[in-house]
């Protein structure tokens, strides 16, 4: 997991598993990674995979902002941009020509 001042992110090396066989899902304050395949067979006989990862999000990540790419070699990256920290600006006063308050 990385947070930096532009970008949150998580990279999991997820080659064993297809596209079909991973979930991201943002639960609460939580981004919640599951991936599941049954037994099949490899090189030393037969295998079956599962594992279950949580990460806190970060104070400053939008969880609705939160993208999940899965690259060509097996690499899942789940990142989100950080919130940038609001810019001082002045508010302009605008001058009315009617009383904001009318006595009785």
């Amino acid at each position: 997991m990385k947070l930096d001042k532009d970008k949150f992110s998580v990279l999991l090396d997820v080659k064993h598993f297809s596209p079909e066989e991973i979930n991201v899902k943002v639960v609460g304050d939580y981004i919640e990674v599951h991936a599941k395949h049954e037994e099949r067979p490899d090189e030393h006989g037969y295998v079956s995979r599962e594992f279950h990862r949580r990460y806190m999000i970060p104070k400053g990540v939008d969880p609705a902002a939160i993208t999940s790419a899965l690259s060509p070699e097996g690499v899942l990256s789940i990142t989100a941009p950080t919130k940038t920290p609001a810019l001082e600006r002045s508010i302009p006063i605008t001058c009315q020509e009617k009383p904001a308050v009318t006595g009785k």
